[in-house]
Formats: structure tokens, sequence, C-alpha cells
């Protein structure tokens, strides 16, 4: 792709922005280099990425999806939880968490963080959620940017509308949502038909559902009335639904 000139650019595309986050890190600066942003190397890593425009004074953040086995096992988890099942689960946390963890090969315990006091929306007190808080504030005391958009999806999704401040703009795409959680009004937050990880804010009025392109299995199935054929297919729709490249046609920008 080639770079557009700064006078007729509209901005970084919300699928941009979050495909880049999934990218090797030495490709992820000079793919940001062509919206005229540099990367912070220092702030930067797998799990969150920060992007400044000199010309602009503009900081761009984001916060990617679940990419570990930490993320799916413990971060995920305690998100799901959270808010739903109420205090009484802080009970089996402990129990649940250290069985979790005697299962694992021995060289994943040290990265498997546990959290059972806080299994009850204690997504907040684990390492993914608190080192984003953190390289956000870093970032914003740095650059005193002149305006801060903030991207993320699936798990990043969630933690972006988390850690954000009024002031900034935020866009996430199919968040892990908590049944029970508001979306807030002054948030960007997508979802496309059929995605199951964002399913509980579906019907959140400040949420926007965007059309699914990934239909095209269920219904020939549906049609067979064969049972395995009817969840095989749903399962493969519902994880497509997932793919940030179902906006990468869209004409939302950050």
């Amino acid at each position: 792709m080639n770079a557009i000139p700064n006078s007729n650019r509209p901005g970084v595309s919300l699928y941009d922005s979050l495909r880049v986050g999934y990218l090797p890190q030495n490709k992820q600066g000079p793919e940001m280099a062509k919206y005229g942003y540099q990367i912070d190397k220092k702030l930067s890593n797998e799990n969150q990425q920060v992007y400044f425009n000199p010309e602009s004074k503009k900081l761009l953040y984001n916060v990617t999806g679940s990419q570990s086995l930490n993320d799916w096992v413990n971060v995920d988890a305690k998100l799901a939880l959270g808010g739903t099942i109420g205090k009484g689960i802080k009970a089996i946390g402990k129990p649940l968490e250290r069985g979790i963890e005697a299962l694992l090969p021995s060289s994943w315990r040290n990265k498997f963080e546990r959290g059972y006091e806080n299994i009850v929306g204690g997504y907040r007190d684990t390492d993914r959620y608190k080192q984003a808080n953190e390289t956000l504030k870093k970032a914003k005391a740095k650059y005193a940017p002149t305006e801060t958009a903030i991207t993320g999806h699936s798990l990043g999704g969630r933690i972006v509308q988390d850690i954000a401040k009024k002031s900034d703009k935020v866009y996430a795409l199919d968040p892990g949502q908590t049944i029970g959680q508001k979306v807030k009004g002054n948030q960007n937050v997508y979802r496309s038909a059929g995605d199951i990880v964002s399913l509980a804010s579906a019907g959140s009025k400040n949420l926007k559902t965007l059309p699914n392109p990934h239909v095209r299995k269920i219904i020939p199935a549906l049609l067979t009335g064969d049972p395995k054929k009817i969840g095989l297919a749903a399962a493969i729709d519902a994880y497509h639904a997932h793919d940030i490249g179902n906006i990468k046609d869209s004409d939302i920008f950050v």
C-alpha cells in the first residue's frame, strides 16, 4: 500500500489500527509510518502499541485481543465471570485456579497468573489489564498529545473501554463483554452480527452491530437438517464473525 499524502489522508482506519497490532513487532513501525505515525518501541509490545504523530500531535494507542495461554485461561475467564455470578464464586475461585495451574506443564506455570481472591470482576487485577493501563498513562505523560485515540479488539476492546478517560476517543470491535456491563455512550463500540465474544452486549443501545459477511455455511447446513452439520457450520461462521477483516472496507476512521 502506498503512502497517502497528508492533505488527502482521512486518518487511520479502525481496521488498520487493529490489523497492525497483530503483525510482528518489526513490521508495525513501517506500517504506521504510512499514516504519519512513529511507533514508540520502548512502550510497545505484542499486547499494546503506542504511536505518535509529530505533525498532528495525536497519540494512537492500540490494545490487541487474546494472544497467550494466560489471556485465554485467566484474563478472559475473569472477564466472563465478572458481574454475573456474584460473590459466591469467590469461594470456589481458589481451588479452581489451583486445579487449573496443577494441570499446566511446568514451563507454563510461571505465566499463569492466579487471582482467585478477585475472580468476580478480577480481570482488572491481572497483569494484562494493569500493563495496558500503565502504558497509556506513560504515553500521555511522555507526549502530552492534543488528542488521544484508543483502539482495541476482543479482550483489547474491553480493556480500552475501561482504561480510557472521557476526553479519549475510543474505538472497540467485538469487545469481550460481561452480562450486565454497559457500553458508554461517548465511546464507539462495534460488533459483527453473530459474534459470540461480544454477544452479551448485543442489546446495548450504545453499540452498533455491523453486517456479518460470514453466514455462508449455516444457511446450506440448515437446509440439510443435520444437527452435526448445523453445529459445525454455526461454529465456523461464529469464528469468522470475530475476524477484524469484516471491517476491512468500512469507513470507520480513528
